[in-house]
């Protein structure tokens, strides 16, 4: 049994990182929950190139972020975008299930979310698929 466990177990970190888990982060330098966002990412085991810009909004327009859709920072991995404080959970799913969206989004800067936390404080919220149409749906609960 504990060798089926063990099987287990490397087959799921192996699928993890058969996928191009690379990821760059596109921020302002002066935003600190974006680093902080980062840090949480490298530890789920992402690997970060972060490229500091002054200017967020164009790389924003540039992948289809709309100002519905944005919050500080922006991400791209395996073609996908990741806005904001997306958790690495939902990033997961979506580098394994392979949906046709554009990518993920929390808009604003939701208390709580990955590199958003306020000690104890924490408001519900959902990520949201960014579909090619760019309409929203719930694609995790928070």
């Amino acid at each position: 049994m504990k060798n089926i466990i063990l099987g287990l177990l490397l087959s799921i970190s192996y699928n993890f990182a058969a996928t191009n888990n690379e990821m760059t982060v596109y921020k302002s330098p002066t935003c600190q929950c974006c680093g902080r966002w980062t840090a949480k990412m490298e530890k789920e085991g992402f690997k970060i190139k972060t490229i500091m810009t002054n200017d967020v909004y164009a790389v924003k327009r540039r992948v289809g972020v709309t100002p519905k859709m944005a919050s500080c920072h922006t991400a791209i991995i395996n073609g996908y975008v990741v806005e904001g404080h997306v958790n690495a959970s939902a990033i997961k799913k979506m580098l394994k299930d392979k949906p046709d969206i554009i990518g993920l989004t929390v808009p604003g800067m939701v208390v709580g979310s990955p590199g958003m936390e306020q000690g104890n404080m924490k408001q519900s919220y959902n990520v949201m698929a960014i579909n090619k149409d760019n309409t929203l749906e719930v694609y995790e609960k928070h």
